[in-house]
């Protein structure tokens, strides 16, 4: 599984102990979480990211979530996406960035291939059940 090689796998029980956040989980068939290195900075509660890696159909994805520090994300065409939240942007051809209201940065990719068609739609779909909150 592709989560495996992004950080370490727990219980989300046991994750969300290791986080200063609450996390977003998508209202899916979930296989496995785990705690992932911050984008930026030191590897504290406060910085570090969360991995969810789940079924839809018969595709596995990975949508990682880390709180927004004082950084800026560029991806599309060198636009700051922390400016509009819940815009997704592209930072490769199958995966898709975003970042949310209460200041997620978030990034979805498939374990597997997709093509970039589908993984906007599975993000619209996430977006669209509650992933830009």
């Amino acid at each position: 599984m592709l989560i495996d090689d992004r950080g370490v796998v727990m219980p989300l029980e046991q994750a969300v102990t290791k986080i200063d956040y609450k996390p977003w989980i998508p209202p899916r068939q979930i296989l496995k979480y785990a705690v992932i290195p911050p984008l930026g900075d030191l590897d504290t509660p406060d910085h570090r990211g969360i991995a969810i890696e789940y079924q839809n159909g018969n595709q596995s994805f990975l949508l990682s979530e880390w709180p927004k520090q004082n950084f800026t994300l560029l991806f599309l065409h060198g636009e700051d996406i922390t400016l509009t939240p819940c815009k997704i942007a592209h930072y490769k051809a199958d995966g898709a960035a975003w970042t949310t209201k209460s200041k997620l940065a978030m990034t979805l990719q498939p374990d597997g291939n997709v093509s970039p068609k589908q993984i906007d739609a599975e993000a619209q779909r996430l977006i669209a059940s509650g992933a830009c909150r």
